[in-house]
């Protein structure tokens, strides 16, 4: 048994198919079939049931396929752990980010990287806190950054706190609630509210922020992962919004903050980097984090320390 062999355990309990399973290891169907056979005579178990629908674990063939993932996942760790031993050195960079930091903290962030490593190629890939998960798991980025809240408890994950980004509710200049001064929770409903997608947890927290009642429906309007969309309609439109402050200075909008009786400013996102636990950070991803600490997400022009 070697590493190889429990790689093509895995491609074949993922793929379900001989011959889906062996081109994605790059082998004919009957050198991986015999790779497959050497590896139940060698545990003494049989791993896969073969049928007309391709080939299915086992019960035996389910716990060792785990064990699998975990030994090719640990395998690969240590070889990028000595990697980054030879390197000594920032080189690569990919990282996820949610919606509110890639607005707020992303654009500082890769000014501050190419100022102070100018060497470095970073790749940024943006998603919700679901695709993000998956880009990890694959190994596509190298961390995420997001609020924890917003994904299931898991032990494989590890993270630390970069920063806070409080949020308030904005409108166009001219807008009729202005003219109140302050205003309660149900003088928003007629107009409706824009949030990024924040999932039902997080939403019932600013709705209780913003002082609505829980049997009452959230006067949701639009949804968007997209928070430059998001103020540009409340700028054009009616619609109030949940923005960052750093956004909407930084955006050069002219809107206005609404102060809600009873709400105040809601915790908009509590942004954490997110790592696989017993991954070893690359330095490229250590700056990168520290970077993101260091930054004010309030700042009005996105002001950086060099």
């Amino acid at each position: 048994m070697n590493l190889r062999q429990l790689s093509h355990l895995i491609a074949l309990a993922d793929e379900g198919r001989f011959v889906a399973a062996a081109a994605r290891m790059h082998l004919s169907q009957a050198a991986f079939s015999r790779s497959i056979q050497s590896l139940e005579a060698h545990f003494g178990l049989r791993l896969f049931e073969r049928g007309p629908l391709g080939a299915t674990l086992t019960p035996a063939g389910r716990t060792l396929v785990e064990r699998a993932r975990q030994l090719v996942f640990e395998s690969r760790c240590l070889e990028r752990d000595a990697q980054l031993l030879r390197q000594g050195q920032i080189g690569e960079l990919c990282f996820g980010v949610g919606p509110v930091p890639a607005a707020v903290l992303v654009p500082p962030l890769l000014v501050t990287l190419r100022r102070q490593a100018p060497q470095l190629v970073a790749r940024v890939r943006s998603g919700n806190a679901e695709s993000l998960l998956t880009m990890l798991e694959a190994e596509s980025v190298d961390f995420f950054c997001a609020d924890p809240r917003l994904l299931p408890a898991d032990g494989r994950l590890a993270m630390a706190p970069v920063a806070t980004i409080s949020g308030t509710l904005y409108c166009r200049p001219g807008h009729p609630l202005l003219e109140a001064g302050t205003v309660v929770a149900e003088d928003l409903r007629p107009y409706g509210i824009g949030v990024v997608s924040t999932g039902p947890v997080l939403l019932r927290q600013v709705a209780e922020m913003l002082g609505f009642s829980a049997a009452a429906p959230f006067p949701l309007a639009v949804e968007c992962d997209d928070l430059h969309t998001l103020a540009r309609l409340t700028a054009e439109s009616d619609m109030t919004a949940l923005l960052p402050a750093g956004l909407v200075a930084g955006a050069g909008l002219d809107l206005r903050p609404l102060q809600v009786s009873g709400g105040g400013a809601p915790l908009f996102v509590d942004v954490h980097a997110i790592w696989l636990r017993g991954r070893t950070l690359s330095p490229a991803a250590e700056l990168a984090i520290e970077i993101c600490r260091s930054l004010d997400p309030c700042a009005p022009a996105f002001a950086t320390s060099a």
